[in-house]
């Protein structure tokens, strides 16, 4: 794969004195701990429905951080929003999920239009699991700790609410709020190298992931978890349990 054309430094983020480019978010609620092994443990919080029973759908947030004794900041930091079939008969799965954040909109609405089951149908089978942040810190990469915090997290959140499919959109978070603009002499240069940068991204997630996309024209990956069997046609997608 092509190099990305270098930038100069204004023109992308670095990250901060923790490692990170978006720092590290406040576990807020009750914390639980799960060890993965070789000293590492996940402390996360996993909030109550955000909508209270006032949408057709629950939605929770997740924040998560990988740990090592000793360490000053986390090893990694995930963050995720966790949609599942709520009780409430207000607003819809889409306008609800626009209450949280326009990114979490724009993935439910793409995940919606592409479906073939209607997307309610889907939240009735089984937890879809959104994520939204998966960050390394800058010395830990390459380590496969990003699997390693997605399985454990995965794994022991599906013990509470049962997940059928997750589903991401790739970005890169060094051009995240960075824009020359198409006076900028280094327009074409910027744009050229964010393309890049985001197909390394997305063929990361699905070489490591298993992910994959829906279409040349969608902006969003997904994949099953185990259990479940992701079928993807010229129709859309469907998500069913494997046999």
């Amino acid at each position: 794969m092509a190099k990305a054309p270098a930038l100069r430094g204004y023109l992308i983020r670095d990250r901060d004195e923790t490692g990170y480019y978006n720092g590290i978010p406040q576990l807020r609620g009750a914390v639980q701990s799960v060890p993965i092994g070789d000293g590492l443990s996940i402390r996360y919080c996993l909030s109550e429905d955000v909508f209270f029973g006032g949408s057709v759908c629950e939605a929770r947030l997740l924040t998560a951080l990988l740990c090592k004794p000793g360490d000053a900041f986390p090893v990694a930091v995930l963050e995720a929003t966790i949609l599942s079939k709520g009780t409430g008969r207000g607003m819809g799965i889409i306008d609800s999920c626009d209450l949280i954040s326009e990114s979490l909109h724009t993935i439910v609405n793409d995940l919606s239009t592409t479906s073939v089951d209607d997307f309610s149908s889907v939240l009735s089978n089984g937890g879809v699991f959104i994520l939204d942040r998966l960050e390394v810190r800058f010395d830990s990469t390459r380590l496969g700790i990003s699997q390693r915090l997605f399985t454990a997290i995965t794994e022991s959140v599906s013990r509470s609410i049962e997940l059928c499919l997750y589903a991401l959109q790739p970005f890169p978070l060094q051009y995240e709020y960075c824009d020359p603009g198409s006076e900028s002499p280094e327009y074409e240069t910027f744009w050229a190298a964010f393309c890049l940068d985001k197909e390394k991204l997305s063929n990361y997630y699905c070489y490591q992931f298993g992910c994959k996309s829906v279409s040349p024209y969608t902006r969003f990956l997904m994949s099953a978890f185990n259990g479940w069997k992701l079928s993807i046609n010229r129709l859309g997608w469907s998500v069913f349990i494997s046999e």
